[in-house]
């Protein structure tokens, strides 16, 4: 009889232990767990002390940083050393808060103060840390069974494969911001698709709203190709809850619509909160409200000829020179106006260049598609001009831009072409804040018209393209249904997420 009854409540326990292992937070956990060590796997594949680059991660930030030079990586953690050294943003070193935002040289600063492991180990921990949680919410909606599961993992590991992570994100450029801020936009688009799969309270949009104006934030303070994020977001919420106003003004159900533009609200308002407190900072101390003053440089840089100025060759192969190559008889103007003494500002020669503009828009238009083309079917190894130094041996090799790799980008632009018609397709259908991913994709792609162009800068915007599986099973989960349908919907109650 004891035994039956002890037989009895181990089943009780098994079956309750089942029923709150198969709950949604269990679920979910777990599988960002499995994220998690899919990362450690790719960036710690051989231990600790794994090479990345021309550094491994065990090494001193002393001797990285003489490694990595003026690079990006070089430059956060120079700045990063100093800060940790005096306790505050020097002179010396003001030059590199000029260039980029402060995000990378505060968390390397971060790590080499609080941090109990390796500088470059603990970089790591928090890349994949950060990467697991956006694959886990990129691919939770495909996470029904062990089928699709084990499918969802080979693609997973057939993308993480591709030059963008393993050639840059997760090697090279593992002590660059790209990877972390890269990841963080992805997030933050990943949480605004998944939000809008299902219903739920209302406040359940403001606090996925707020997730993503936290994604979006902390991307721009890694990487200024982010700076048109906010505008992009502020204009879309708008334009969203014009057309709410509009439906209530009318009579029409706005439930379901009204949710979308509270999300998107959210999002738009925790950014500029977020960026506050540096964006009082650099106006108090450098009399600007700009987190870069990056816009000069290009101004300058595109008025620079190949033929009489001394430009290397990483910035010809990103199309630097756009004025001079659009409008050779303007740049010959100025060079001889130069040569006379004469010294124009940024702002004079920025109106140079919109006037060249408009004067040649065919050059123009087929200068940046050439640029954008040859980068995009580029691929990530090797594509830096520069002199690789070895920690051990000295200057080892010369790095080209001319590798390419045109099945990976047919890939890239496949999935990013779905996603976009895809997105445009629901926002027809009534999920309008899918708009967010042609006009995301449109402020990436935006300063480009402008800025020389590099292998990296466009990684957000294939990365963009990883949503299109998810807005595929959204466009399958959404069938065509009549207005009457639609609103009987909006009027329902919300569930719960």
């Amino acid at each position: 009889m004891t035994t039956t009854t002890s037989s009895g409540t181990q089943n009780k326990l098994g079956i309750e232990l089942k029923r709150r292992l198969s709950e949604p937070r269990y679920l979910i956990t777990g599988h960002w767990l499995g994220q998690f060590l899919v990362m450690l796997v790719f960036i710690f594949f051989q231990g600790l002390n794994t090479p990345h680059g021309l550094v491994t991660l065990q090494l001193a930030p002393e001797r990285m940083a003489q490694i990595f030079g003026f690079s990006d990586a070089g430059s956060y953690l120079r700045a990063a050393l100093s800060l940790v050294a005096t306790g505050k943003n020097t002179p010396e070193w003001a030059w590199v808060l000029n260039l980029w935002p402060p995000g990378m040289v505060w968390l390397d600063a971060g790590i080499i103060r609080f941090s109990p492991l390796d500088y470059g180990v603990t970089l790591g921990l928090i890349t994949a840390l950060l990467w697991s949680a956006t694959l886990a919410v990129l691919t939770w909606p495909f996470m029904r069974s062990v089928k699709p599961a084990v499918v969802v993992l080979l693609v997973e590991l057939a993308i993480l494969g591709t030059s963008p992570f393993q050639s840059w994100m997760f090697d090279e450029g593992l002590f660059y911001a790209d990877g972390l801020a890269a990841g963080l936009f992805l997030l933050g688009l990943a949480l605004v698709v998944n939000r809008v799969r299902s219903a739920a309270p209302v406040q359940v949009w403001i606090r996925d709203g707020i997730y993503v104006g936290i994604a979006f934030a902390a991307a721009i303070y890694l990487r200024s190709a982010y700076q048109l994020l906010p505008w992009a977001l502020d204009a879309l919420a708008l334009a969203i809850a014009a057309m709410v106003v509009i439906k209530r003004i009318r009579g029409l159900p706005a439930l379901d619509l009204g949710h979308q533009a509270i999300l998107l609200i959210s999002a738009a308002l925790t950014v500029p909160i977020l960026m506050q407190p540096y964006t009082a900072y650099v106006q108090q101390d450098r009399g600007r409200t700009q987190f870069v003053m990056t816009e000069d440089l290009f101004y300058v840089n595109v008025w620079k000829s190949r033929q009489l100025d001394t430009v290397p060759q990483w910035e010809l192969d990103g199309g630097s020179t756009l004025g001079c190559d659009i409008d050779p008889g303007e740049c010959a103007l100025i060079h001889h106006a130069e040569s006379g003494g004469k010294i124009f500002t940024p702002r004079e020669l920025r109106n140079a260049l919109f006037v060249s503009v408009v004067n040649h828009p065919l050059q123009f238009v087929g200068n940046r598609v050439s640029y954008v083309t040859e980068q995009w079917f580029a691929d990530e190894i090797g594509s830096y001009g520069h002199v690789k130094t070895n920690y051990e041996s000295g200057p080892v090799s010369y790095s080209s831009s001319n590798n390419l790799n045109p099945g990976q980008g047919l890939l890239y632009l496949a999935l990013l072409v779905a996603a976009i018609v895809t997105g445009c397709i629901l926002a027809v259908r009534g999920r309008w804040v899918l708009l967010i991913i042609p006009v995301m994709a449109l402020a990436i792609l935006a300063p480009f018209a402008v800025v020389q162009i590099e292998v990296r800068y466009l990684i957000p915007l294939k990365l963009i393209g990883l949503l299109a599986p998810t807005l595929i099973l959204m466009l399958r989960e959404l069938p065509p249904r009549s207005r009457r349908s639609q609103s009987t919907a909006e009027s329902e109650p919300a569930g719960v997420s």
